[in-house]
């Protein structure tokens, strides 16, 4: 998971330019079969400067600068909204993590080296608690102007919306495509449990298993969840587990609908490609693979791409980048044995796309 990861903010730093784009879709709209260029190489890219960043992020001191400029960004965008970083998390630094994560760590799930890499301006990526600690408030402000056309209105609650537009596209796709009904649900990448959380919201009485490769955002996701539970007096039908995503361990044909919430950018292509496997065969005929993501055929995402300065600091943050924008996604599901996919972009940089599973 995230990488499973991402579920995280995946989002990254490529909200912080400030481009124009297409408005998102909070109504119901018309559908469209993804396209090998909807999800292919961005138009316009300019090779040089690709080459140049890659280049030059492979010293380790420049790489450094850029990633500490990047978190900069995020804190300082955080402040102007009144987020408090090092309050919001104070509080859960004194919490035993070491006994927490002893709790969910599985010794027998082996840790990937594209995982070990450095991640959202964090040295030792999503293996830090650190950065599970520190998830959610970044999530909120990465995310803050992703649903304004012009990516230049600060909206605390951008994070949310950006995951109920994510809910409202799956919806519109499963029954555009007459998916089977869901009651069953594996989220990839998981983390602290946001992404889980807002599928709870969209399939009521629905079970959630999260998987997330990184025991730092599974401790503190189990935590929370149990102090949500105190609070509310109610259990969820939430379980979060440690796992690799491309070999879950889970039945085949056992669960309804797989989800994959801002993962795949942050994973190699060949990744992603075995996850889409191992999600074809967990989920039951009829049954759905719903993937959020960046939308590198958008506007906004291009001229990131082709700009010097956002797109050192988007890539400062996002190792596997390129290898996301060049996969063909559409094709890589279709390998997989799924159904042609269907997507709705739902918001100006984002996409939905949902591939049913032959009956």
């Amino acid at each position: 998971m995230f990488t499973a990861t991402t579920t995280k903010y995946g989002s990254s730093m490529a909200s912080f330019a400030s481009f124009s784009s297409r408005p998102a879709h909070p109504r119901r709209i018309s559908s469209t079969t993804a396209s090998s260029s909807q999800t292919a190489n961005v138009d316009g890219a300019n090779p040089l400067l690709l080459s140049a960043v890659e280049a030059l992020f492979k010293f380790p001191p420049v790489f450094s600068l850029a990633a500490k400029g990047a978190r900069k960004k995020i804190v300082d965008r955080g402040q102007l909204m009144g987020l408090d970083f090092a309050s919001d998390i104070e509080a859960l630094k004194q919490v035993d993590w070491d006994k927490e994560m002893a709790e969910v760590l599985d010794t027998t799930v082996s840790t990937p080296g594209y995982y070990k890499v450095p991640f959202h301006a964090y040295p030792d990526g999503n293996l830090s608690m650190e950065s599970a600690l520190e998830v959610t408030v970044a999530a909120k402000s990465v995310h803050a102007t992703v649903m304004d056309p012009e990516g230049k209105v600060l909206d605390p609650e951008g994070d949310e919306k950006l995951r109920s537009s994510y809910n409202r596209c799956m919806l519109q796709l499963l029954e555009e495509q007459d998916a089977r009904p869901v009651k069953d649900i594996l989220d990839i990448g998981a983390a602290t449990g946001l992404s889980s959380l807002a599928l709870l919201k969209a399939f009521p009485g629905a079970t959630v298993t999260g998987i997330d490769l990184s025991p730092h955002f599974l401790a503190a996701g189990r935590y929370l969840q149990r102090q949500r539970e105190e609070e509310t007096g109610k259990k969820e039908h939430l379980m979060l587990l440690h796992g690799l995503a491309e070999d879950t361990r889970l039945p085949s044909e056992s669960v309804d609908l797989v989800s994959m919430c801002l993962v795949c950018h942050e994973l190699p292509e060949s990744a992603s490609r075995a996850i889409f496997k191992e999600a074809a065969r967990v989920l039951k005929p009829g049954g759905a693979l719903c993937v959020m993501e960046m939308n590198p055929a958008s506007q906004i995402f291009q001229r990131v791409m082709q700009n010097p300065i956002p797109y050192t600091i988007f890539k400062s943050t996002e190792p596997w980048l390129l290898e996301y924008v060049n996969m063909d996604m559409k094709t890589a599901m279709m390998d997989a044995g799924l159904m042609e996919p269907r997507q709705l972009e739902n918001s100006p940089r984002h996409k939905s796309v949902v591939a049913i599973k032959k009956s």
